[in-house]
């Protein structure tokens, strides 16, 4: 067996070139850059300690919010940085392993890179950077995020379009007013290689920050399988600590994977192989992208009530996917490698203006956040046919294969969208006890699409206006108490596709409930809970007259209960934890089949613990589970993934000798118990997770 390359040449060369620097500046030795060093100074960096991480969140602003984490009437989970760096999350779909209520999907709909479902709903399109929306179709590392942000419940008022079930908001690393860096490398079996580097320097009024990352592992127990990238996040910020300031950044990520595509069902279950046994095809199968963000943020506070600010974004997503779907063949001994092969590029502009107020009026104490949004995306897919892929054997297929593999064109299809809207949310303090909280949205979404194989076109326009409310009840200190309601909107073109049967549907609204309330126990834990209901009544169904028809016709329901704690339990315990239950049911549908059953790829129950404890010696240990219920992998729930939990477990030192603080030792376990999971589910396949992978890291910070 040929094994793949450890590094394609020159990938990480950029990225690991500004690691290996950063660390050799570090511990004090000159960096060889082959160039006279310049002249000027740059200000003096020292070698510091880790300061004590906490996973209290609640004082987090959100985007496009008036108020913090902890102050919104419904449930929020903040991801820290801390907790991703000590469960060595290097992806944001590792890191929401800590939230329950999300399953992740396969490929859902052609799509691939990151697909989510958020309490029961796809959250494919709810990916923001920085509030943002964040459209393409890759895998969002870590290495720049400062924080994963995750609303749960109807965020169309805030985000626009979609967000039914929630959005997840990936908060940045920016400039900071200070000067201080840091380094990790990593090591991963039974192969893979990774290394970060952040640093911040400031000068006067002037602040720059550029966080890096190189990247290259293999899947522990998938044959074949890897995932390799590289990236850079500068950014730089003028007049930091000032009135007015100007923040540019620029995403630029790279990544060369084996797509892997999992197993097929047979009699409604994962086909029961060895884990390792990989039906992809070394003659066609590989993915590559390449993502580009570019903001620019301007930002001026007129005085201590009055904060305007405006974001201009441009991104720009390429991707190629030749990837392997394996389907059993007729007789069921051999499996029937079917093609997945397309090509995109997507694009967008986007600028947004908000005001924030903070100010009395009619007698009340208001926050406010006004904003209006115009935007302009566009997406194009070509997609291809393949004819001689090799039949693959059940249980000892070849990866090195070969065939008469003929490609043909499927379909090229554009589609390009213009958005336009204005959102307004008034927080209201009408006493010490009681608040209102208030938004409404009203936006148009007008979309196009062209396939120029044969011409055909197809357009929607849709305004909708979207509503949310909240009535607060603070009790006593440290306790709030909540009762809301809100609507989002799905338009047929949401993730900018539209086909015959669906271009001239309205969107599908829907509508959630929830109460619920948290506590802020002492100073050091927060608990936080709710029960919540959301329903579409007019959800897309096909038609019973005219099957090759969508209409709005079918009804749809999710209800459901979550807790979760997150804190320091006691001087050098943290603790981050969650429970969530969720029943769904299709209520009412075209299809017979589907009626009374539950949506695909909800889990009725999941689970999620991760938890740290400081021991003498500056040792840290930490362990922590994820439990996925399981879960259908079609709405006529044939086809079923069984249940599984994921053991973790981490052990740390964090030297105090003062010629050794900013140095971090640290070993991680994942999936310490070498559980088979099944990470990702689709109708026609199922992806199982790795298996158990050590990790050794090292870290310097100064």
């Amino acid at each position: 067996m040929k094994p793949a390359p450890l590094m394609t040449p020159g990938l990480l060369k950029p990225t690991l070139g500004l690691a290996g620097i950063g660390l050799v500046t570090a511990l004090g030795a000159p960096a060889a850059t082959g160039q006279e060093a310049p002249s000027a100074a740059l200000p003096e960096i020292g070698i510091t300690g880790q300061a004590p991480s906490t996973y209290r969140t609640e004082t987090a602003p959100l985007s496009r919010s008036p108020v913090t984490a902890g102050e919104m009437p419904q449930t929020v989970n903040v991801i820290p940085r801390a907790v991703m760096e000590e469960r060595a999350a290097t992806t944001v779909r590792e890191a929401l392993r800590n939230v329950t209520g999300i399953s992740l999907s396969a490929g859902e709909g052609g799509f691939s890179g990151d697909n989510l479902t958020l309490r029961g709903f796809s959250a494919r399109s709810d990916f923001f950077i920085d509030g943002i929306r964040d459209t393409g179709q890759y895998t969002r590392d870590t290495f720049f995020l400062e924080s994963v942000d995750v609303l749960k419940g109807p965020s169309s008022v805030m985000f626009g379009r979609g967000s039914t079930g929630g959005a997840v908001d990936q908060r940045s690393r920016l400039p900071l007013a200070t000067n201080q860096g840091e380094v990790w490398i990593s090591g991963y079996s039974p192969s893979g290689v990774r290394a970060t580097s952040d640093v911040n320097i400031r000068a006067g009024d002037v602040a720059a920050r550029i966080a890096a990352m190189g990247s290259r592992i293999d899947a522990s127990q998938r044959d074949h399988v890897f995932n390799e990238r590289w990236g850079v996040f500068p950014s730089v910020t003028w007049g930091i600590g000032g009135p007015t300031s100007l923040t540019l950044s620029w995403l630029h990520q790279e990544e060369r994977n084996m797509p892997d595509y999992g197993v097929p069902y047979r009699n409604g279950r994962p086909l029961r192989v060895s884990t390792n046994t990989f039906y992809g095809l070394n003659q066609t199968d590989e993915e590559n992208t390449q993502t580009d963000v570019f903001t620019a943020r301007l930002e001026h506070r007129v005085n201590e009530g009055v904060l305007l600010r405006n974001t201009t974004r441009w991104a720009n997503y390429s991707r190629d996917v030749s990837a392997t779907a394996p389907r059993l063949n007729a007789t069921g001994t051999a499996i029937t490698r079917q093609s997945q092969v397309r090509s995109g590029f997507d694009t967008m502009m986007v600028n947004q203006s908000e005001a924030s107020l903070n100010l009395n009026l009619l007698g009340f104490r208001h926050d406010i956040l006004a904003g209006v949004e115009f935007g302009r995306e566009s997406s194009e897919v070509t997609r291809y046919n393949q004819t001689g892929r090799p039949l693959a054997n059940l249980l000892s297929p070849d990866f090195y294969a070969t065939g008469n593999i003929v490609t043909s064109l499927a379909s090229d299809i554009k589609t390009s969208a213009d958005t336009m809207a204005f959102y307004v949310v008034d927080r209201i303090h009408l006493s010490e006890q009681w608040e209102v909280m208030l938004g409404g949205r009203w936006e148009s979404f007008d979309a196009s699409q062209t396939n120029r194989g044969n011409s055909q076109v197809f357009s929607r326009t849709d305004q909708e206006a979207t509503w949310r409310g909240a009535l607060i009840f603070k009790p006593w200190e440290g306790v709030r108490t909540y009762v809301s309601a809100g609507t989002s909107f799905n338009p047929s073109a949401e993730s900018l596709t539209l086909a015959a049967n669906n271009a001239n549907l309205a969107p599908e609204t829907a509508t959630t409930y929830e109460f619920g309330a948290s506590w802020n126990i002492a100073d050091g834990v927060r608990l936080q809970g709710a029960l919540f209901r959301t329903e579409k009544l007019n959800a897309r169904t096909s038609d019973p007259a005219n099957s090759t028809l969508q209409v709005l016709d079918g009804q749809v329901r999710v209800d459901g209960a979550e807790v979760s704690v997150q804190g320091r339990i006691m001087p050098g315990w943290n603790v981050m934890a969650g429970y969530t239950y969720m029943q769904s049911e299709i209520r009412s549908s075209g299809n017979a089949a589907e009626v009374g059953k539950e949506f695909a790829n909800v889990p009725p129950h999941s689970a999620s613990l991760w938890s740290t404890y400081d021991l003498p010696g500056d040792i840290q240990v930490g362990g922590g589970l994820s439990f996925v219920d399981r879960r259908f992998a079609n709405t006529t729930n044939t086809a079923l993934a069984p249940s599984y939990t994921r053991l973790d477990a981490a052990l740390a030192w964090n030297p105090s000798q003062s010629n050794l603080q900013g140095l971090r030792v640290q070993l991680n376990a994942i999936n310490l118990g070498d559980a088979r999971t099944y990470d990702t589910v689709y109708t026609g396949h199922v992806v199982p997770g790795v298996g158990r992978t050590f990790i050794a890291s090292a870290a310097v910070r100064f």
